[in-house]
């Protein structure tokens, strides 16, 4: 189905999607996705490999940062710190509407307003009070053949990581919804 920031590489060269369901509405989910970044609340992922692995330093948080709940358009969430080989990295947000959708251009090399890469985080709400969270990748001509090439090499390594930080946002976020559930439900004192 079309997706907003799907009209950013109009003929893609890949496309991977992947969805879950988590019980909480998207007011509830979106404040996870908009304090993402390593120096930031963290990837919600593996840290073995974020820290072990690439040496990143991330810390996951496990709950909503208010000062982290300002991302607009231009931002970075930053995949890389500061003092990381090469600097502080990470994709661009071009398109935000809060409790819906989240698009990150995602195209390090490329020249100035050519995207060939996204990462779009989109929130449906579900028949049972829930969200659908989806995350679509895509890929697209102009992307410099180095980076292809690693794109190719690294693709497991994506999926993996993508899925877990799926997983761990939906955790995080059912943890808070239970919480919020049950300080809703408690008899006044």
């Amino acid at each position: 189905m079309p997706l907003p920031g799907d009209h950013l590489i109009p003929e893609p060269d890949s496309v991977q999607t992947m969805a879950v369901t988590i019980s909480a509405p998207p007011s509830q989910v979106w404040p996870w996705l908009v304090q993402m970044g390593v120096d930031r609340a963290g990837l919600y992922s593996y840290t073995w490999v974020e820290n072990g692995l690439l040496h990143l330093g991330v810390t996951n948080a496990d709950r909503i940062h208010p000062e982290w709940q300002d991302l607009a358009v231009g931002d970075t969430i930053a995949f890389t710190p500061a003092r990381y080989p090469g600097g502080r990295m990470g994709p661009r947000v071009v398109e935000l509407e809060g409790g819906r959708h989240l698009v990150l251009d995602a195209s390090p090399g490329a020249p100035a307003g050519t995207v060939t890469g996204t990462w779009q985080f989109i929130l449906h709400d579900s028949n049972d009070g829930g969200t659908r969270l989806l995350l679509r990748t895509r890929t697209g001509p102009g992307r410099p053949a180095g980076l292809r090439f690693m794109d190719f090499l690294l693709q497991p390594g994506y999926l993996v990581m993508d899925r877990a930080m799926l997983l761990g946002i939906k955790e995080r976020a059912e943890r808070q919804a239970k919480k919020n559930r049950a300080s809703a439900e408690s008899p006044l004192s």
